[in-house]
């Protein structure tokens, strides 16, 4: 949530064949940068629930997390922890349409656009390009005492079969 001192929030990293979506912001730090869809995660939701939402909201696009590829996390000037956790997404369906709210713009850019833009942010143009590597994967965990979740997951490396 936006309004603590601590700030949670998700990306997606969507691509579609050679292109990536990206979504220019009408506010904030990334205004009228190119950029990864994302939000804040709300209460009684999961990061992963959050993400899928996120992307859906702004772009009507329709996703499902592949896992994580990525986490930034920092401190603002005025002292707010700043975290976000990106997720590599599979496309599933729809055409990016900005919400017309939180978005002036959203589409599907190649990669080799990535690279010429000077408005894509590094982050962006970062994570596109080294979209092959391997994500942290959601695995089924079952802990063996009741620590009051209602919903629990974990992220971690695939595990490889022999």
């Amino acid at each position: 949530m936006r309004r603590s001192g601590v700030w949670l929030g998700v990306g997606g990293l969507v691509c579609r064949g050679d292109s990536v979506l990206a979504v220019k912001k009408r506010y904030g730090a990334t205004k009228g940068l190119w950029t990864m869809p994302g939000g804040f995660v709300s209460p009684g939701e999961t990061l992963d629930e959050a993400v899928v939402r996120e992307i859906r909201e702004e772009t009507g696009v329709e996703t499902a997390v592949c896992g994580v590829i990525a986490v930034r996390t920092g401190v603002l000037r005025t002292g707010v922890s700043d975290n976000l956790v990106l997720f590599s997404m599979r496309y599933l369906s729809g055409e990016p349409e900005p919400d017309g709210r939180e978005l002036s713009d959203a589409r599907f850019i190649s990669r080799e656009d990535l690279l010429k833009d000077p408005t894509v942010t590094e982050l962006l143009r970062t994570l596109a390009l080294s979209a092959a590597s391997t994500p942290l994967v959601p695995q089924a965990f079952r802990p063996s005492r009741d620590f009051g979740y209602s919903s629990y997951k974990i992220f971690r490396e695939e595990k490889t079969k022999k």
